[in-house]
């Protein structure tokens, strides 16, 4: 699969939208990440153009990458479906060393270096790489429902037997 290429400054003046599927085995660094490469990614980009107060124009993109991924369980080692879902906004500024210098207080969006020759499936990965859980696990992990002992809500609910166990005094 050839990389998605735009030019980000035409995609932002003409205020476009884009839109695909990037399948998991096209995306070398993620699925170096995952259980298996069954899956995919759908995303979509939207370029605008806003005028500022100085009579110039600032370019602004929009990404929304959702998708399920497979990891392994922490707690079990068994698979378990990741649901991803990355909304985020970018203003885009000409070089790293812009980028450096006004990225100090602007919470409403991500500062992003444009060019005529951007690679958008590396953006798009490098979101998904950046959503997925460091700790990945199950809701109702089935190694939790079979452990045998008292479960983090009973722990929670008698917090001193917990500790009366631990110092070697049991409850019973």
């Amino acid at each position: 699969m050839s990389p998605l290429r735009i030019d980000t400054a035409e995609f932002t003046r003409r205020g476009e939208r884009a839109e695909g599927r990037l399948e998991l085995p096209a995306l070398e660094r993620l699925r170096t990440l995952l259980e298996s490469t069954d899956g995919a990614l759908d995303w979509r980009l939207t370029g605008r153009s806003v005028l500022r107060p100085d009579g110039s124009r600032q370019a602004l993109l929009a990404l929304r990458l959702d998708g399920r991924v497979p990891m392994r369980c922490v707690r079990c080692l068994e698979p378990v479906e990741v649901e991803l879902q990355v909304h985020r906004d970018y203003r885009l500024v000409s070089s790293e060393a812009q980028a450096e210098a006004e990225d100090l207080d602007d919470d409403a969006c991500d500062l992003l270096v444009g060019g005529r020759d951007f690679d958008l499936a590396a953006l798009i990965e490098d979101e998904a790489i950046m959503a997925l859980p460091a700790a990945p696990r199950h809701v109702a992990c089935p190694i939790a429902a079979t452990a045998s002992g008292p479960t983090p809500a009973d722990e929670a609910r008698r917090p001193f037997e917990v500790l009366a166990r631990l110092r070697g005094r049991g409850s019973d």
